[in-house]
């Protein structure tokens, strides 16, 4: 097993450094002069300069050939591309916060909304998915199945609007946007919650169903029950434990997200997370807080990758890590 998680990890560098190359490599064609959108247009050349020294803008972009001459192959890679690749990223523009101090103190706030989405979401679909399955072609499977299909086709936006209309402005039940601190933050966590288990219930549900019902007319579900096994005991210890790889593999996929948060339901309901940065330093041209939260995202989701293809082997004894 070392062996193999030895080699995952060698094949994840190659898909990390792609990741901050293509990245480094869009922002620096497409974005326009960080220095000059910080400064101003009417900043002065010494101003100007200040601000690219600030920011590590003076630097090469690749490679830093003069350096290298001074110093020696150490200073080959003192450039402004070595300066993401080793997290050595400048202070925000926006901000003037080093990167690092900005994530920590915004992903708290997208864990308090994420944590409690991904649990409830999760465990409300795999009931629902055992539940219709073992149900099929009965009225608890049709009205499920026509929920979960007009779930997953009305878009999240208009949930989330929806949403915010009547629970928050017409019912006065919950506030409409916004954050609070310590206890007062949970009022303003709930209507956000419930909008995005709402939108996002339907489309796992439909799922999970699709891959029980493959495992409800397998050989050994068919012998358990010919055996005198309730069906009761066939779903939660034989099929529940059969579906778990497509269950992880969906869970890695939403994992990252518990930390990079859900950015248009942060920004709609003005919640401080990660996300809502994400989106705030798109629109403000942050290239520094852009480039380190993608490359932040890209090896969560590699390390958790990692660990999914391990954990395969824990719930199935048919995988084999060789």
């Amino acid at each position: 097993m070392w062996s193999y998680i030895a080699r995952r990890i060698l094949w994840t560098i190659p898909i990390v450094l792609g990741v901050v190359l293509i990245t480094f490599t869009l922002f620096s064609l497409v974005s326009k002069d960080p220095a000059r959108i910080y400064a101003g247009k009417y900043a002065t050349p010494e101003v100007l300069a200040s601000v690219r020294h600030k920011m590590g803008l003076d630097r090469p972009l690749w490679l830093n050939f003069r350096a290298a001459h001074d110093q020696g192959v150490t200073g080959l890679v003192d450039s402004q591309f070595f300066d993401v690749l080793l997290f050595r990223f400048p202070p925000s523009m926006r901000y003037e916060r080093p990167v690092g101090q900005l994530f920590w103190s915004k992903a708290p706030v997208s864990l308090a909304i994420q944590l409690p989405v991904f649990i409830i979401e999760l465990g409300l679909q795999l009931v629902l998915a055992l539940f219709v399955a073992s149900h099929r072609g009965q009225w608890p499977d049709y009205l499920t199945t026509f929920l979960a299909i007009l779930g997953m086709s009305v878009p999240a936006l208009s949930i989330y609007l929806g949403a915010q209309w009547l629970f928050g402005a017409h019912w006065r039940i919950f506030p409409v946007a916004g954050w609070g601190v310590g206890f007062y933050a949970v009022q303003f966590a709930v209507l956000p919650i419930l909008v995005s288990v709402l939108g996002g219930i339907g489309g796992g549900t439909r799922f999970y169903r699709t891959v029980v019902l493959e495992e409800i007319n397998t050989d050994y579900v068919r012998t358990a029950h010919s055996k005198g096994v309730s069906s009761r005991e066939v779903l939660l210890t034989h099929v529940l434990r059969n579906v778990m790889i497509p269950v992880l593999t969906n869970t890695v996929v939403a994992l990252p997200g518990l930390f990079m948060g859900a950015l248009i339901l942060e920004r709609l309901f003005q919640i401080p997370g990660v996300g809502g940065l994400l989106v705030e330093s798109v629109f403000n041209e942050d290239r520094t807080v852009v480039m380190a939260l993608t490359y932040v995202s890209s090896i969560i989701y590699c390390v958790l990758l990692l660990a999914t293809d391990i954990l395969y082997a824990m719930v199935d004894p048919r995988v084999s890590l060789a």
